[in-house]
């Protein structure tokens, strides 16, 4: 069986052939924007330091700063008349450093999180939705959707953010914009109904399987 993969993403997927849906990045993967922010910094401070050692050595700021030494004379001086506390200084600034590179690998490698979603009554009583619950919901109604053989549902982002990613088994021959029409009418909607949001972003993603081609004899 050979397969075919389509994936869309949509914050309110499309009711209707004429309208569109409008793209959303938020559902497709895992926010990322804490490391790009950090390694953006960081790059940027290491460029400014090359640049400036590539002035510095090229004598642009005088003939006499390009022959100096990388550490000034008073610095080099002063490390060999405290040797125990530059040993201890530079331990520590290692130590920190190498938690700070765990602490960052952690974070980018922890497992994305599935938040329980609460919702607010017009009383002061809430209720709470667990994602399992949610995703439950969601595939029995996906699975129900013509055409569907069945669907896998994930929740994600966060509790005040949530996002959904669906993937959904296609038959052979299944007309992908009914599917796409009533998995928005009867599956997306209901789900922003219970939520009681107005947009649910949601990254969609179809796998058409064919049948294997059989040979005539």
């Amino acid at each position: 069986m050979s397969t075919r993969e389509a994936t869309a993403t949509a914050d309110k997927p499309a009711a209707s052939p004429a309208s569109s849906a409008r793209p959303s990045r938020t559902a497709i993967g895992r926010s990322l924007g804490f490391e790009r922010s950090l390694t953006t910094v960081l790059g940027l401070v290491l460029l400014l330091a090359g640049l400036a050692a590539l002035v510095v050595s090229a004598g642009w700021l005088g003939r006499f700063r390009a022959l100096r030494s990388v550490l000034d004379p008073m610095v080099t001086q002063w490390l060999t008349g405290n040797r125990s506390l530059s040993y201890v200084v530079a331990i520590v600034a290692g130590i920190v450093l190498a938690l700070l590179g765990i602490w960052w690998l952690l974070r980018a490698l922890r497992p994305e999180g599935r938040p329980d979603l609460q919702l607010h009554g017009d009383s002061e009583g809430s209720a709470t939705i667990t994602s399992s619950a949610l995703t439950e919901a969601v595939r029995a109604d996906a699975e129900n959707v013509t055409g569907v053989t069945r669907a896998k549902v994930r929740m994600a982002g966060t509790a005040q953010r949530p996002n959904v990613r669906l993937t959904l088994a296609l038959q052979e021959g299944t007309n992908v914009r009914h599917v796409w029409e009533e998995l928005d009418e009867k599956v997306l909607s209901r789900a922003r109904s219970s939520l009681e949001v107005e947009e649910l972003p949601t990254a969609v993603r179809l796998q058409l399987d064919r049948a294997a081609r059989q040979r005539v004899r």
